[in-house]
């Protein structure tokens, strides 16, 4: 890949925008990739896996059964790390419903030796169905280009499987060592927990499921901060399953306790803006005493009770430097969780009172995010998507300046894609949002959340988006500026685009001719390769239709500069070939063309290519005469 390719997209546009969300130090593939090693090595490995290996490395597809809670997906994921070191890349394929006419499983998402997870876990019976009937198709071209394929079964559909695939169960890892590797990962000492294992044991005999384990890790590790490492291991473990299995039925005591709206818009807020200002916490419970109805304190107010002593009423404290947080570990999530499934009547104010707490000056950005995080999960929990989906839509109206609100839309919609339950929903609505013409500010979010989250698991439908967006600016910006700096990172993704620049059939000709021209400095086997070279020659072609000499020209210069470096060889003659063959002989093309060849580029290299055009020209003319006829004698 060229360097001049890699910068290319400085320069499209003016100075990149403010980001909505915090930039990742590596680029989406490498991201996946560190991910993939974090979970190999913290990942306990069950009966089953090697044989599951085998079949994977000898028929490039396995299918993977096993009980709920065993950790079937984070198995299928290391199996794919574990595969030899390739040329492909790693990314998740999506069931997603597709639109009428086209496949549920589409073959051109396949890269040349890809490792791919298919993860049907979640399905229901029509995805099921869909996808069964399509899946040898698909491993078909899977096989072609060497790429892997693991596809985690749904348990409930066990009884009707792929019969001309191998099949491999796996039982469930040993939850003690899941929890020790974890730990050494993080920097936990062996001889920190060696003598208190036999705390874990009881909690770990119930078979909690393995996302469960992954859970209590954290939480040991929590604790442990949250105790300033003062306690022992065992108080770490104590803390940690007590927030597991302990903290909902002491929200659900405490809160008869509490007597008066205000207390509990306390208790309830404290635990959305959990670890923020006490003036935050206060005036965003003052907020929600007023979108649920309830009466504020009527009393004077130096005789209303001070902020420490109402937090500590609901379990809360206000540490030294100001910031809210509660007592036990656990205690805000479980109350947070109480409220929304034994309130669902409070939902919907606090919706509205979320937009409103966005924009308080005492919240920093760390405590929106985090807010609107919690808020996501919560909707999360009960399955509540269109509330999500329309508080991106409202948070990203056209209008005055709305920072914090695109932001937290931002935020929200990154959260809901990384969803396991959920993710698809949201990449089908960002599919048709980006389609059409979304606002500038949700364009914004979309771009941001396309390129730094989707990106990582789900590069190939990223790219689409991008695209999509790309094609519908007004005028060539932000989502412009944010694919070619997508595709620049990996030549497969340039390879995907060029495809769909070249193939299209939409009414984006002349936006997609422009893009081109943006994107015209290529990987150099793109120029000797049949099919690249096809898209190639049918891009320059739609361009030299569509956009005028001012437009094309300068890029044409560019390309034979190109050429000119490469010197005289198989590239250069490519190069030369794609431009005349893709001007279909027209004298006012081809001639702007020669006369900027003579006046930028060696004289070599314009001979060559007045070469070309003479060739290409005579063969043209050659088809056009007709055949004279010989007349009998």
């Amino acid at each position: 890949m060229s360097d001049s390719f890699r910068d290319l997209y400085l320069t499209v546009v003016g100075a990149t925008q403010q980001s909505l969300l915090k930039p990742s130090a590596a680029v989406p593939r490498r991201v996946a990739e560190d991910q993939l090693i974090r979970l190999q090595r913290q990942f306990a490995r069950p009966d089953g896996i090697n044989a599951a290996y085998d079949v994977l490395a000898a028929e490039h597809t396995v299918l993977l059964h096993g009980e709920p809670g065993s950790g079937r997906s984070s198995a299928a994921r290391v199996l794919l790390r574990e595969l030899p070191p390739s040329r492909g890349m790693y990314h998740e394929l999506a069931p997603d419903q597709p639109k009428v006419g086209t496949a549920w499983l589409s073959a051109d998402l396949i890269g040349e030796e890809d490792r791919m997870l298919l993860d049907l876990s979640a399905t229901n019976a029509a995805t099921w169905n869909a996808v069964h009937e399509e899946l040898s198709a698909f491993r078909h071209e899977l096989l072609r280009k060497g790429a892997f394929l693991v596809v985690v079964l749904p348990h409930r559909f066990e009884d009707r499987p792929f019969t001309d695939l191998v099949h491999r169960t796996i039982g469930r890892p040993n939850a003690w060592e899941a929890v020790v590797r974890h730990l050494r990962l993080n920097g936990l000492e062996d001889a920190i927990w060696q003598d208190h294992r036999d705390v874990l044991h009881d909690h770990l005999d119930t078979l909690p499921p393995m996302r469960e384990v992954a859970r209590l890790t954290d939480l040991i590790l929590t604790a442990r901060s949250f105790d300033h490492e003062e306690g022992t291991f065992a108080d770490w473990c104590e803390a940690a399953i007590a927030a597991l299995t302990d903290r909902d039925q002491q929200v659900a005591d405490l809160l008869p306790t509490l007597e008066e709206g205000g207390q509990r818009a306390l208790l309830l807020t404290a635990a959305m803006l959990d670890g923020a200002r006490g003036e935050a916490v206060h005036r965003a419970t003052t907020v929600l005493l007023e979108k649920v109805g309830s009466e504020q304190d009527a009393r004077p107010l130096l005789e209303r009770s001070g902020l420490s002593h109402r937090l500590s009423n609901v379990h809360a404290t206000m540490g030294t430097d100001a910031c809210v947080r509660f007592r036990e570990l656990g205690f805000a999530q479980a109350a947070r969780h109480h409220f929304w499934i034994n309130l669902p009547d409070v939902r919907a104010p606090m919706g509205e009172w979320l937009g409103k707490v966005l924009k308080l000056r005492e919240l920093t950005e760390t405590d929106r995010e985090r807010l609107v995080v919690r808020f996501t999960e919560m909707c999360l929990s009960s399955g509540d998507t269109e509330s999500l989906a329309s508080f991106v839509i409202d948070w990203t109206r056209d209008g005055a300046s709305r920072t914090a609100e695109v932001q937290a839309a931002a935020h929200l919609l990154g959260k809901a894609i990384e969803s396991e339950e959920f993710g698809s929903r949201f990449r089908r609505l960002t599919r048709e949002w980006s389609a059409n013409r979304p606002t500038r500010n949700l364009r914004e979010v979309l771009v941001e959340v396309c390129e730094k989250v989707m990106s990582i698991h789900h590069p190939n439908a990223a790219l689409v988006r991008l695209h999509h967006l790309a094609r519908n600016e007004p005028q060539p910006g932000m989502a412009r500026e944010a694919l070619l700096r997508f595709v620049s990172q990996d030549s497969r993704l340039q390879r995907r685009l060029l495809w769909r620049l070249a193939t299209a059939q939409s009414s984006h000709h002349r936006a997609d001719a422009d893009l081109f021209l943006a994107f015209s400095d290529l990987p150099d086997d793109f120029l000797l390769v049949s099919a690249t070279r096809e898209w190639l020659t049918a891009c320059w072609r739609m361009a030299f239709d569509l956009h005028t000499p001012e437009r094309w020209a300068p890029c044409a210069r560019h390309w034979l500069a190109t050429a000119d470096a490469v010197g005289d060889g198989d590239l250069s003659s490519a190069a030369l070939d794609i431009l005349v063959d893709a001007s279909a002989s027209r004298y006012p093309v081809l001639s702007r063309i020669y006369a900027d060849a003579r006046r930028t580029v060696s004289p070599a290299l314009s001979a060559h290519l007045l070469r070309t055009i003479n060739r290409a020209q005579t063969a043209h003319f050659s088809r056009l005469s007709p055949h004279l006829e010989v007349s009998p004698s």
